[in-house]
């Protein structure tokens, strides 16, 4: 793109380190891109995505989001995807951690939604207090060591499934549950890779719609829904004083500032788009 934009009449030495500054940039996208080739897409340009291919229409996405993998809609303002996690083998790979630690924490939130509907469905008590009351460890007597034998347990075997994590993130650039990646029933394609990308995001906004709820009303979502149902005016955010126009706020000014900040990091994105002008991802 340098050498496109200088003039027929520049010395060779201008000439040259404006090709050596592309070369440089170009080298630099195609890294993030080949390393994230196992978690790209099969058939990229036949994605289902409705409407404008970005976040917004006409935003300009960085260089390393082209398009290529589930749930990419160049939406990165605080280019999070150039970070390098110290525990992460090869260089520039933090792309490829985050977008399985979306994963990772999407799949738990779509595991605690029907768990949270379920708990108190069945009248269980609200979801935050249901946990305290089963019996982890029936067979120890009660007491500090019963206590600290559940929590030693449970700190054992989640840092096991982590450590695997990691081991199979540098081994095999995917994370998966003991092997990766994770797939006995073949159903693996580009269609449900897309669908468990925005499964699992609509399933972190409806658990912090949760836990917003149960802060706000000190109620679980069936009977705050069953609530403004029967009274709409009367039972929604705007009614819960304080607490609900603070969150109301917390919202509303959160999701305009992060778009501002998309709206403004897209503007320096557009220069660096340029790097995928001569070669096809």
């Amino acid at each position: 793109m340098a050498m496109a934009l200088a003039s027929p009449g520049s010395t060779f030495g201008v000439h040259n380190s404006a090709k050596s500054r592309s070369n440089q940039r170009k080298s630099t996208a195609t890294r993030f891109i080949t390393r994230a080739s196992s978690l790209k897409l099969d058939s990229p340009q036949r994605l289902w995505e409705t409407g404008s291919l970005t976040w917004f229409h006409g935003a300009e996405p960085p260089a390393y989001l082209d398009g290529s993998l589930p749930g990419d809609r160049g939406f990165d303002p605080l280019k999070l995807g150039t970070v390098q996690p110290g525990f992460i083998a090869e260089e520039q790979r933090g792309l490829e951690w985050l977008l399985e630690g979306e994963l990772y924490n999407g799949r738990l939130a779509m595991l605690a939604v029907p768990g949270i509907l379920s708990v108190e469905a069945l009248g269980k008590g609200p979801w935050w207090k249901a946990p305290f009351t089963v019996d982890y460890a029936p067979l120890l007597p009660e007491g500090p060591l019963k206590f600290f034998a559940v929590v030693a347990v449970g700190h054992l075997a989640w840092g096991y499934l982590e450590y695997k994590r990691v081991q199979n993130f540098n081994a095999k650039g995917q994370t998966g549950l003991f092997t990766a990646p994770f797939d006995p029933l073949g159903l693996r394609n580009d269609y449900r890779r897309q669908s468990e990308v925005r499964n699992a995001r609509l399933a972190m906004l409806a658990n912090l719609g949760f836990w917003s709820q149960a802060a706000v009303t000190g109620k679980g979502p069936l009977q705050n829904l069953g609530d403004h149902l029967a009274d709409p005016l009367h039972n929604n955010i705007l009614t819960q004083g304080k607490a609900g126009w603070y969150v109301f706020g917390g919202v509303l000014f959160f999701s305009l500032f992060i778009n501002l900040l998309g709206l403004s990091a897209s503007k320096e994105d557009a220069k660096l788009r340029t790097v995928f002008s001569d070669f096809e991802v």
